[in-house]
């Protein structure tokens, strides 16, 4: 069992930035998390190796967590519902079993059921993540939403059944809750209503997406 079952598909994941507002799950480029610590002090005698990447990251590819309903005013002219945006590093799954050998072991439950909870699988996305990535969710940084529409930094968006993915891994790590996709709605309340009418979608979007993604 494995995608499709207990994750969705890969081809459920991106899609072309099509929102003319912020969606928790977008994806946005060169984000920085810089100033998170990166050093794990451990008692000289504990051996067990730790499930999460504490690797550093100054500049990177970043997954916006916040809840989609919290920025509900930002389709409004001129006004936002707050002016903050939290994001989590995404970082090539390679280099996270790579510096955590803990996750080794557990790398076929992370890239098949996408059950590991401080982690949420991401496969690759052409023209930005070239290979599987996963999203640390336990290393929010706070972002204003300034930062991400000057210059315009989002990449790529979720599907309805990645962001529901979303909403579960959020679940299962910040709030120890077991939710099953099934009684999570599908779609955001209203989300028909904020589809753009051209390109770009957003003042969030570049002019140029990745090929891959383009319509």
């Amino acid at each position: 069992m494995g995608p499709g079952e207990h994750r969705p598909l890969d081809t459920e994941y991106w899609q072309r930035p099509w929102t003319r507002t912020l969606f928790a799950g977008d994806l946005f480029e060169a984000i920085p998390f810089g100033e998170q610590p990166t050093v794990l002090y451990r008692d000289e005698h504990e051996n067990q190796p730790g499930k999460h990447f504490i690797g550093e990251i100054v500049f990177g590819y970043g997954l916006l967590i916040t809840p989609t309903c919290d920025m509900a005013e930002q389709h409004r002219p001129r006004t936002h519902a707050h002016p903050y945006r939290v994001l989590v590093p995404v970082v090539p799954l390679e280099v996270v079993i790579t510096s955590t050998d803990a996750l080794q072991r557990s790398v076929g439950l992370l890239r098949n059921r996408d059950t590991i909870s401080p982690y949420m699988y991401l496969p690759p996305l052409p023209g930005a993540l070239g290979a599987e990535h996963v999203a640390c969710l336990f290393r929010p940084t706070l972002i204003s939403e300034e930062l991400l529409r000057k210059p315009p930094r989002r990449v790529a968006q979720l599907q309805p059944a990645a962001r529901r993915q979303l909403k579960v891994k959020l679940a299962a790590y910040w709030g120890r809750a077991a939710i099953k996709p099934e009684d999570v709605p599908l779609h955001e309340r209203g989300e028909h209503e904020l589809a753009a009418d051209g390109w770009p979608a957003s003042p969030y979007d570049p002019n140029e997406t990745p090929q891959s993604l383009r319509g």
